[in-house]
């Protein structure tokens, strides 16, 4: 951040928020990706990633009576991260994951699943430092991240939108009723959470037919530079297993054509 007389540089000022936001938002899912090559099922299930616009930034400074050089320290969600889970008990599995990695450090934690707003709003927030490179040299920026599961956020979008809408004069029949909707979304994450060994296995079946499929695939595309008669009856074969979805013949298939590759490439 730079100052000449009375210009405050903006540009300069949010190079290092922007850097942040790309960088925290190719680790997250980077995560998810680790998650699903190792066969785990992964307690994000994505990630949005925003930095504040200048324009927000200065309204909210006003607001706040805070100077343009503490900016930086004071105003704390410049760079956002929201993490959306499927289940309430994933939060604080990716909570946990936060803490325990050494390239970010959290600085402040506010739990409003444990403790909602009186808006019925559930999330919650940390608040993270985290260095990246420029070229004057490594800056620490703060970021907020929010978790919460998709139903919590569903709701959270609507709040916003509302709020958006009638600033701070919201009608109390639409508090009341959003206060309301908040209960039913809790409601509707315990119900989840009562069904989520049913809807993991499942997703797991998914991803390891998925997985077998393209492996089978990738490994007709190298049968084919050895044999391609023996390509023609694996594909048969393959495509059968496909149309009953009979993930243990496609597992077989995939063993067997590997099998044939390692006989052929070491002739």
């Amino acid at each position: 951040m730079s100052e000449s007389g009375n210009t405050f540089d903006w540009k300069d000022f949010m190079r290092p928020y922007t850097q942040a936001v790309e960088e925290l938002d190719l680790k997250f899912n980077s995560i998810i990706k680790q998650f699903f090559s190792s066969g785990e099922y992964s307690p994000i299930h994505h990630v949005y990633s925003r930095v504040k616009s200048i324009s927000s930034i200065m309204e909210k400074a006003r607001k706040l009576g805070i100077e343009q050089e503490q900016i930086h320290i004071r105003i704390t969600d410049i760079a956002g991260v929201r993490i959306i889970t499927q289940f309430e008990e994933d939060i604080y599995q990716v909570v946990k994951l936060i803490k325990q990695r050494a390239d970010m450090s959290v600085v402040t934690v506010k739990d409003y699943i444990t403790t909602p707003k009186p808006s019925g709003y559930k999330s919650i927030h940390l608040i993270i430092e985290y260095s990246v490179n420029t070229i004057k040299g490594p800056q620490n920026v703060l970021c907020e991240i929010q978790i919460r599961t998709l139903a919590m956020d569903f709701w959270a979008s609507i709040e916003h939108s509302l709020n958006y809408k009638y600033k701070e004069a919201m009608p109390e029949n639409i508090k009341n009723r959003l206060v309301n909707a908040a209960l039913r979304v809790h409601s509707i994450d315990s119900e989840m959470g009562k069904i989520r060994d049913e809807i993991k296995g499942a997703q797991a079946l998914f991803r390891q037919k998925s997985f077998t499929v393209n492996s089978i695939i990738d490994s007709l595309n190298l049968l084919s530079r050895y044999d391609k008669d023996a390509v023609k009856k694996y594909y048969k074969f393959f495509e059968q297993a496909r149309e009953t979805d009979n993930i243990l013949q496609l597992t077989l298939l995939k063993k067997e054509i590997e099998k044939e590759i390692d006989n052929l490439s070491s002739k």
